[in-house]
């Protein structure tokens, strides 16, 4: 059974899908340079002009080769046009080529079922010696995955690489060259070399590289150079930004991995001055997860034996450190472990059973030093301790990567089994603070998120109330309705408070607090002199904040729903989403006709789309024509009768609304008309057989279109049979710990009233609307509603597809704002109109409960000020 992918590994690959259509009729640079949420340009490596070279970022234990594996199939479908294609995969050390081979290998593996599903089990999964014997036939009939290092092709010295080296074995891939073919080889000494990189070469592969931020040097540039790729597509947590910038496509935030439940977050940590007392606190902790445990299974039946993962100190000659065998002695006499429950992983000694989740395996304590093997994974670890300082953050990353993976990525019942736990050896818990934070930015979150995501653990040894993580003093400040009377707080806490009445432009009083984190105590003193519920309500928000505690509405529990337009379905409402598309429709009934623009063997990124093309734009176009050339030399497996091209496009082309008896009439009548009455001779249809699949699938979509958009505008109108209808009954609530914006605003305009911590990321101009929203008195909080997460996010369908508005505001008087920001080219455009339709429709059906407004720069604040009256 295939993996199901996760919500944000779709966005990934869609995203990446919709690029390479892109890239293939305009090329790499401007496609990447044309998409709206990219606010940087594209970078081309000069060693490799023209081709696509982008990367997706994913944090660790984010699936990166779950979607590389997808990568594939997607990347030769829409960009190689190709039924299959050479993958050279690229693995930054040995143990994880071993790994990902071993994967790659497995049929039941979600990574090889990604690859059969795409090309209907023809692969071939090879490590790098293995392809020095490939042959010619196995590269014409199957997809061939090559995988490798990066170091075994990095070298400026070729002499004694195997992969550069001339090979009898080797000679047959090329006989029967055309002139074209030979031309692209290298030679040495005039001679064409009959080597593995020379067969890469005339086969154009696919790359994906592993861990790519390790790979972009100049010598990396011109080791790929050699070999002709046709696409680089790097998968990494932390990308390169500086040296040589990679092209990011699509950035994950750590905040989608904890909604798609892969990561335990947030995580825990306590830290002791005492290295015996982590430990202890440790090995406390993995008794308390495994009694938890063992409750999950009763319920669950899924079995979990929770691990804590010790670092040790190094041995330094002359000095006294707390090595492996120190800890190991600890475990032992001081807490009474069994030793069969220890494990070392260093690479002294590795001790570690190859299923440590196995039911019979006892191990739960693991001993390593700087980092455990790479490719080594175990989602039982919960708890890394270190009597290290946490002082090396890449020491701590890599461990730290370890106790972040939830076991079978699935939230389980018992909550403290979502989180991870850290204990460390510091004398100050602000530096144990800042190392884990470090340690997860280097893992690829956020440095906002990082901070967020690490919490105070509850200690054997500490009081009540925790204080800030980042900061041991701190000054904070909100609002109030009425001054409170300093005279009535006790010496200690008016010491504390700093209270400004209120002026001309603030009709609030202000309420500062400087100190260390208040007590319970000392809230409720400062609560009990205030009368106002919402004054009270504003002193627990500084209160928390005090405390390193989040304060925005979502964190302090806030409630915030809103109508959703609804539909009676047998007399229930029931959101209106996609009822329409029950309407029956027939392709077969639908013209199958392809005109001269519709498809023609010269048109788009044939000669003809050179023709309004910059010098620059011309280079990627090019490229990506060289290749489907390349590849079209090897293409001698295609369909052979217009009835197997009709067959080959209903493969194609994805259609699982309309059956297969429709789709492959209206495919065969396309194919014979093109044959038939526009005289194209089959040969060369089927050599075009990809750019046919592309245009036959958007003659299907205009009719699906078509269909939908009828019956979609008829449960529109009044008079419909269900008309639509807005009411309480029926509302979208936004979860108050889950907003997993894929970036996060990163401008200079500092929100008071959204929802969620930060904001999603907006352009200047959607900005400039936000800090609009925002300053007015009207508004209690709203929300950057985020782009396709119909969990998390408030939407409204249209014909096509839903519609995620931009803003979503709670007003004051109980109504609520929705607002949808365009820039002035998209104002009057058919997509625009039809939301806008659908937004009045909302608000009309509403009882005046709701507001929609489409607004631009230019009338932006006179139509909301408007609005809001």
């Amino acid at each position: 059974m295939a993996w199901e992918l996760k919500l944000y590994q779709e966005r990934c690959l869609a995203v990446l899908g919709q690029y390479l259509v892109r890239a293939a009729e305009v090329g790499a640079k401007k496609a990447f340079d044309e998409r709206e949420e990219l606010l940087v340009k594209y970078r081309e490596i000069p060693q490799l002009p023209g081709l696509p070279y982008i990367c997706l970022r994913v944090p660790t234990g984010g699936g990166k080769t779950l979607l590389a594996a997808h990568t594939v199939g997607i990347s030769c479908r829409t960009y190689l046009r190709a039924d299959r294609c050479v993958v050279l995969w690229l693995a930054p050390t040995n143990a994880i080529v071993d790994q990902t081979l071993k994967a790659l290998r497995e049929r039941t593996h979600p990574y090889r079922q990604a690859l059969d599903s795409a090309f209907g089990g023809a692969v071939q999964v090879m490590s790098l010696p293995e392809a020095l014997y490939l042959t010619r036939a196995t590269l014409d009939s199957d997809t061939v995955v090559i995988v490798s290092t990066l170091a075994a092709m990095r070298v400026e010295d070729t002499e004694g690489r195997k992969v550069y080296e001339g090979s009898g074995v080797l000679q047959h891939h090329f006989s029967g060259l055309a002139e074209a073919q030979i031309t692209r080889l290298e030679r040495t000494d005039g001679t064409i070399t009959y080597s593995l990189a020379s067969v890469l070469r005339l086969r154009c592969p696919l790359v994906i590289m592993d861990e790519a931020h390790n790979a972009r040097t100049k010598l990396s540039f011109d080791a790929l150079r050699r070999f002709g790729p046709s696409c680089i597509i790097e998968y990494t947590a932390t990308p390169d930004q500086e040296t040589n910038p990679s092209n990011v496509l699509v950035s994950v935030s750590a905040a989608e991995l904890k909604a798609e439940q892969m990561v335990k977050l947030p995580i825990r940590l306590v830290s002791r001055k005492e290295w015996r007392e982590a430990v202890g606190e440790g090995v406390t902790k993995q008794k308390q997860l495994e009694n938890l445990a063992r409750e999950e299974e009763k319920i669950t039946s899924e079995y979990i034996r929770p691990i804590v993962l010790f670092q040790a100190q190094p041995r330094r000659e002359g000095q006294e450190t707390i090595t492996v065998e120190v800890l190991r002695k600890c475990l032992m006499e001081d807490f009474n472990i069994p030793a069969e429950e220890i494990a070392e992983g260093t690479g002294q000694k590795w001790e570690l059973p190859e299923n440590i989740s196995a039911r019979d395996c006892p191990v739960r304590y693991v001993l390593t030093v700087a980092a455990l093997r790479e490719g080594w994974d175990c989602p039982f670890a919960y708890v890394l301790c270190s009597v290290s300082n946490l002082s090396s953050r890449g020491a701590v990353e890599q461990i730290l990567g370890r106790v972040l993976r939830l076991p079978r990525v699935q939230a389980k019942q018992h909550e403290d089994l979502n989180y991870a736990y850290a204990y460390a050896t510091s004398e100050r818990f602000l530096e144990a603070a800042e190392s884990l934070k470090d340690a997860l930015v280097e893992s690829g979150f956020e440095r906002f998120e990082a901070k967020a995501y690490i919490e105070p653990g509850r200690s054997l040894f500490e009081g009540e109330v925790a204080g800030p993580l980042f900061t041991e003093s701190v000054t904070e400040s909100e609002y109030v309705s009425e001054p409170p009377p300093l005279d009535a707080l006790p010496e200690s806490l008016r010491g504390k408070v700093k209270v400004e009445p209120p002026t001309q432009h603030r009709p609030t009083a202000k309420v500062t607090y400087t100190g260390p984190a208040m007590s319970l105590e000392e809230e409720s003193i400062l609560k009990a002199v205030l009368k106002a519920e919402e004054d009270r309500k504003s002193i627990e928000r500084l209160a928390r904040k005090t405390r390193g505690l989040p304060a925005y509405p979502a964190a302090m529990g806030v409630k915030f729903e809103i109508p959703a337009l609804a539909v009676r379905v047998g007399g229930q409402l029931e959101i209106f989403e996609d009822q329409f598309r029950d309407a029956v429709w027939n392709l077969a009934e639908c013209d199958a006709k392809l005109s001269e623009e519709e498809f023609s063997l010269t048109g788009p990124t044939g000669q003809a789309a050179l023709v309004d093309v910059d010098e620059e734009g011309k280079t990627f176009i090019r490229h990506v024509q060289e290749v489907w050339q390349q590849l079209s030399f090897h293409d001698i497996r295609g369909p052979k009768t217009e009835s197997e091209l009709a067959d080959w496009l209903d493969r194609a082309i994805d259609h699982p609304d309309i059956t297969q008896t429709q789709s492959s009439l209206f495919l065969r009548r396309m194919v014979d008309h093109l044959v038939t009455s526009r005289g194209i001779p089959l040969p060369n249809l089927v050599a075009a057989r990809f750019r046919l699949r592309d245009a036959a699938k958007r003659k299907i979509d205009q009719y699906r279109r078509q269909a939908m958009y009828d019956a979609y505008q008829r449960m529109l109108l009044p008079e419909a049979a269900t008309p639509l209808e807005v009411s309480p009954e029926i509302c979208f609530q936004y979860p108050n710990d889950n907003y997993p914006a894929p970036r996060y605003y990163e401008g200079p305009i500092k929100f008071e009233k959204h929802f969620y911590e930060l904001p999603g990321e907006m352009n200047g101009e959607e900005g400039a609307c936000a800090q609009l929203i925002d300053s007015q008195l009207q508004v209690q909080y709203w929300v950057r509603n985020l782009d396709q997460r119909a969990d998390c996010s408030f939407w409204l369908q249209t014909s096509t597809d839903k519609f995620y508005p931009d803003f979503v505001a709670k007003l004051a008087d109980g109504r609520y704002l929705v607002v949808e920001y365009k820039g002035a080219d998209r104002m009057d455009t058919p997509d625009t109109r039809e939301k806008k339709t659908i937004g009045e429709l909302w608000e009309a059906r509403s009882h005046r409960r709701c507001v929609f407004r489409l607004v631009g720069r230019s009338n932006m604040e006179q139509v909301l000020i408007q609005a809001l009256k």
